[in-house]
């Protein structure tokens, strides 16, 4: 029953802007720990630190259907 749990959660990738870097990978049990997240990253206000869903079906070096 875990596995489908895993499923749904929101997967994020901290990274900095300037270098596309992954700094950090977050992964979040519920949405209200992910919308408690966003309030408190938009507070906070990092300069050059950004944040992406990680794209959980890709694998590094493949390419998305319409990425060429």
């Amino acid at each position: 029953m875990s596995r489908f749990r895993s499923m749904k959660r929101k997967i994020i990738e901290l990274f900095d802007e300037k270098t596309g870097r992954v700094v950090r990978t977050i992964s979040f049990d519920s949405p209200k720990e992910f919308d408690t997240f966003l309030k408190d990253f938009d507070q906070m206000r990092y300069p050059g630190y950004g944040w992406r869903y990680k794209d959980k079906g890709r694998k590094k070096g493949e390419e998305r259907p319409g990425d060429h």
